[in-house]
């Protein structure tokens, strides 16, 4: 125990944080008072609530501005428009223009000309894997992603969820064209907890049945085992076969249920599932969509990782303080 907490005081102790508060030991006409301060909460909670619905208005009118973009995005990424040497104007730090054109006029004679930019959803993944995929994306998964044309959000009117559209080209892996995740959203104010809200949340995911490919399945291993005989049969041996799951992108399409009832226990691994589903789902929508290139890049990763380093410095200086 520390000298300040040896000579707290008696009045001191009064002033002491209290993490539990039982109303009833407060004076009537306070009471009344504070049930005043929770009606003007609940005003403001009822203005966060016109407020995220006014940024939902302001989503669609400027995701159909980011649409036109990614579709123009899409067609040079896919090889279908070749952008003029304007568009083709940005100088990155350290860029030497004249050396890299040389250097690609001398590459294209002896390679011949590439098409688009090739395997760019693939190595976006691959690049976003650990800052924002949580480690989702597997080798196995790889070959698939090789045949990802494009990734799309799709919005209601109304701020009920959101869309993720992932569109594949044929490929021998499954039939489906599109896959989709569906994130269900609760964005207005509970009546039965007024003041718990703190603005849109997900409550529900919903993945899509993937048409798999007889034994293309990435989600699932297919294990063969010998069966022991009994007596001397002359029969050959015998093999069993069994399917268990494997660690692969494609479980995301999966998703664990989420409790409709918040107040349902469920287990501790059953919630890391869940938290994991929504901050993955969140993170493509809000980052690795809006800011592909980067990530394509990695500039986007270096910039998350950056920012994490100085996260871990800030830590280090606040425990060295405490020492001290």
């Amino acid at each position: 125990m520390s000298d300040s907490e040896d000579g707290m005081s008696s009045e001191d102790e009064k002033f002491r944080f209290k993490p539990t508060f039982d109303l009833c030991e407060l004076p009537a006409e306070v009471i009344k008072r504070v049930k005043a301060l929770k009606n003007l909460q609940f005003a403001n909670i009822k203005h966060e609530e016109e407020y995220y619905h006014e940024v939902h208005k302001l989503d669609l009118k400027y995701k159909k501005l980011y649409d036109e973009n990614n579709e123009k995005r899409k067609q040079i990424y896919l090889g279908n428009y070749e952008p003029t040497e304007k568009e083709c104007e940005w100088k990155d730090e350290g860029d030497d223009i004249v050396g890299e054109i040389k250097k690609l006029e001398i590459k294209d004679k002896k390679e011949g000309a590439i098409k688009g930019i090739p395997s760019f959803w693939l190595t976006v993944f691959q690049n976003a894997n650990e800052t924002l995929l949580n480690g989702m994306f597997e080798k196995i998964d790889e070959p698939i992603f090789k045949h990802l044309e494009d990734v799309t959000i799709s919005l209601p009117e109304k701020n009920t969820g959101f869309i993720i559209n992932f569109h594949f080209s044929p490929n021998e892996f499954f039939t489906n064209t599109v896959l989709t995740k569906e994130y269900e959203m609760k964005s207005d104010i509970d009546p039965e907890d007024p003041l718990d809200f703190d603005g849109p949340e997900v409550s529900q995911s919903k993945g899509c049945k993937i048409d798999w490919k007889a034994g293309k399945n990435t989600t699932v291993k297919v294990i063969k085992q010998k069966v022991k005989q009994k007596g001397k049969g002359k029969g050959g041996q015998k093999f069993v076969t069994k399917q268990e799951k494997r660690e692969s992108f494609f479980n995301f399409f999966t998703p664990p249920k989420i409790p409709e009832d918040p107040k349902t226990e469920v287990s501790e691994e059953t919630q890391g599932f869940i938290t994991e589903d929504i901050h993955v789902g969140l993170c493509i929508q809000e980052k690795l969509v809006p800011r592909a290139v980067l990530y394509f890049t990695g500039e986007a990763v270096e910039d998350e990782s950056e920012f994490g380093d100085l996260s871990d410095d800030e830590e280090e200086d606040d425990e060295t303080e405490e020492d001290d």
